[in-house]
């Protein structure tokens, strides 16, 4: 991988996470197709000749889509009401929540490498 690969794929996954983050629905299947994504570019990155820092940069961004807790409810008692469609809400809302932190993850880390090479 070269440098101009890096970057450009730092800025696809940053691009992603915006597009996904501001989508009404984050489907399972967008979840899978950016995990595979992730997974490739991690793998590329490893095998790459970069140094050492850039390759400690990058394995500090928290690739977890399925983290959870991102966006806990006020009020647990409000749950009980809605049942499945506040379940549903409730998963939707956190993963836009974690497509928010990926992206803002994403962007700082984007800068560091920019710098550094």
């Amino acid at each position: 991988m070269e440098k101009e690969t890096l970057i450009k794929y730092l800025e696809f996954l940053k691009t992603e996470s915006k597009r996904h983050q501001n989508d009404k629905i984050i489907t399972d299947d967008e979840l899978n197709q950016l995990e595979i994504e992730i997974k490739r570019f991690i793998q590329k990155v490893k095998e790459s000749l970069f140094s050492k820092e850039i390759k400690f940069i990058i394995s500090q961004i928290d690739f977890n889509l399925n983290e959870e807790n991102h966006n806990k409810p006020k009020h647990k008692w409000l749950n009980f009401i809605g049942g499945f469609q506040a379940n549903e809400f409730k998963q939707q809302e956190n993963r836009k929540q974690r497509f928010l932190k990926l992206y803002n993850e994403l962007d700082a880390t984007l800068f560091k490498v920019k710098s550094i090479l």
